[in-house]
């Protein structure tokens, strides 16, 4: 059987409860004829009376004496249940793309956890649109710069982007050594996206005309560039604000560390829809980032 409409089922409820259309008017807080017309649609999509009208009072049938505390127990369990669900804590939803989460965020995600341990934080892990941030429903989400962001998405900087080219030590012992950036010639160049925009920048402002940045192995992602980097597999544009443990352990090492790029269009932000900003949880995860990313 097709279940009654909802809006005729209430109506019908709280006039049986009240024995009267009036007051089940003023709880509902619609007009006495909405209530009627609910009820006489129940009755039709029933095939039954439930109240029997007389001058002065209704009088509920032996059908609609029934029937009342039936939907007065759906009810209070419906109510019951969306109770349960409003005390139950929601975690926080963050979607990251895999090299800043691997290599920034993840690492840190446990300070976040002692430090606030009421809220609940579930990390994706994975290049993201915005069609993919509000069909998954994300509080949060770190990008790239953008340039195309929603008009109701705000984004605060979290870390700017320096790029330098990295490589190995050992790539540097057993070949050509890197002394100029002419060398880079003789290397090959480690890509992290298909439009080489990485080196594209970087060639144009300390290379121009010296590079074939057309050249070498393009990665699905930066961090995977890096790992080829630091397996002697060639020279990729590091970012220096996710490469502290590579580098301090000597894995990776810049032949031109004075020479850097510092895109705007690279820089990692944290973005949130702009009337979200207030919610505690996304107040305090904001505050933590840029914490964190001041201590960086």
């Amino acid at each position: 059987m097709r279940l009654p409409s909802l809006n005729a089922l209430r109506a019908f409820e709280a006039a049986a409860r009240h024995e009267s259309f009036a007051r089940a008017a003023e709880e509902l807080c619609v007009t006495e004829g909405a209530i009627s017309r609910h009820v006489k649609l129940l009755e039709t999509a029933l095939q039954v009376e439930l109240f029997r009208r007389l001058p002065r009072r209704l009088v509920l049938t032996d059908a609609g004496r029934n029937f009342q505390p039936i939907l007065a127990a759906a009810f209070e369990s419906i109510a019951a249940g969306a109770q349960d669900l409003q005390r139950q804590p929601r975690h926080l939803k963050v979607i990251c793309p895999p090299t800043f989460s691997i290599r920034w965020l993840l690492p840190r995600l446990d300070r976040f956890k002692q430090q606030w341990p009421a809220i609940g934080i579930r990390v994706t892990t994975a290049p993201f649109d915005w069609e993919i941030f509000f069909g998954g429903e994300f509080d949060l989400a770190f990008d790239c710069g953008y340039p195309n962001r929603p008009k109701d998405i705000e984004a605060v900087l979290v870390l700017q982007s320096f790029g330098t080219p990295v490589c190995s030590p050992k790539l540097l012992e057993r070949g050509v050594p890197i002394t100029f950036p002419a060398d880079l010639v003789h290397h090959n160049l480690l890509h992290e996206t298909p439009d080489r925009h990485d080196w594209k920048v970087w060639a144009g402002q300390f290379a121009p005309n010296l590079l074939d940045v057309n050249s070498g192995e393009v990665f699905p992602s930066a961090d995977m560039a890096y790992r080829a980097a630091a397996m002697g597999q060639g020279v990729a544009i590091g970012d220096l604000s996710v490469l502290h443990d590579e580098i301090a352990k000597g894995e990776l090492v810049l032949p031109f560390k004075d020479m850097q790029i510092s895109d705007d269009t690279e820089a990692y932000h944290l973005c949130c829809r702009k009337d979200c900003w207030t919610d505690p949880r996304i107040a305090a995860f904001h505050k933590w980032v840029s914490d964190e990313a001041t201590w960086s």
